[in-house]
């Protein structure tokens, strides 16, 4: 009997220290402003979500902001969920980014660009800035460094965040100093993209970790991105499986993705590695027993520290 109830107070301290676990980790979705529902059971498996995006101006302004009431419901629903909303700055935008150029080059631009943000986030009461310059590179590094410590000095005494969206390739490591790691409160590691098929594979991602730390991004600021879609074409995944995808393979007629085995594998990854994941995009999910979101919340909600090691009883 002694043994029985030694035993079960062990577990229930692995599913404690899980718990424990699961309150500091991160899952980090973003929303588009084109597509895509504010679905509350997405919102409750989520600790952060970005909307996206918000573009800059040459001058330091921000081009109108697509579906502003969107926006504002998002805020709404998340904060009645306890989840926290960022607006993402910039995105791809089919390679342009000039105008992240322009003010990081500009030292007035700048602090134009870093006062425009802050007005946004207080009007929209968001929880911070999300910087997705794609990409900063060694010519514009100092530019982006300069920004990320302006916004840092600005938002974080009202409260308020400061993450970036990062590339996952090593080829993306100059244009990001060292010195951004303190500014920001974690970064969103995009482990995706890479030529496709194969475009975001467990190794992609064992590897870009390992790369931002040795770069020494503290791992308690690392977030692993995933893919909701697959490669080439963007295709959803929810479309994927439409099509007859099976849910837990990553490859279809020659569209590489992560399904459901990969998704749960990237989870513990970043359980171990990191402190986050970080989803593109939310709107490209299946439902039911096929959502990669509910399979990164099962992964997240109980499970025992690698390290943990069952001890016998004492006799």
């Amino acid at each position: 009997m002694k043994r029985l109830l030694w035993l079960w107070l062990l577990v229930m301290g692995f599913c404690l220290q899980a718990k424990s676990v699961q309150a500091q980790f991160r899952v980090v979705g973003y929303l588009p402003a084109w597509r895509g529902d504010i679905n509350p059971a997405q919102l409750a498996q989520l600790t952060h979500v970005n909307y996206a995006f918000v573009h800059p101006t040459a001058t330091g302004g921000l081009e109108p902001l697509q579906n502003p009431d969107k926006l504002r419901r998002l805020v709404k629903a998340a904060h009645a969920a306890k989840v926290q909303v960022l607006v993402s700055v910039g995105g791809w935008h089919d390679g342009d980014h000039s105008a992240f150029d322009s003010i990081g080059a500009n030292p007035a631009l700048t602090s134009t660009f870093v006062a425009t943000l802050v007005r946004f986030a207080q009007e929209y009461q968001l929880d911070g800035i999300d910087m997705d310059w794609e990409h900063p590179d060694a010519r514009t590094a100092s530019g982006y460094a300069t920004l990320m410590q302006q916004l840092a000095a600005q938002l974080h005494p009202q409260g308020k965040l400061l993450t970036a969206a990062i590339a996952g390739g090593t080829w993306a490591g100059p244009g990001i100093a060292s010195s951004v790691f303190e500014s920001v409160d974690f970064m969103n590691i995009m482990s995706y993209d890479a030529p496709a098929p194969t475009h975001s594979t467990y190794a992609d991602a064992v590897q870009t970790l390992a790369y931002w730390k040795e770069r020494g991004l503290p791992v308690s600021k690392m977030v692993l991105g995933v893919p909701f879609y697959g490669q080439p074409g963007g295709v959803a995944f929810t479309a994927l499986v439409a099509q007859g995808a099976d849910p837990k393979a990553d490859s279809l007629s020659g569209i590489g993705y992560n399904g459901l085995t990969t998704i749960k594998s990237k989870t513990n990854l970043a359980l171990d590695q990191a402190s986050g994941i970080m989803i593109w995009e939310l709107s490209q999910d299946a439902l039911g027993s096929n959502s990669l979101l509910s399979a990164i919340s099962q992964e997240v909600q109980c499970r025992k520290p690698v390290k943990s090691q069952v001890r016998q009883p004492p006799k």
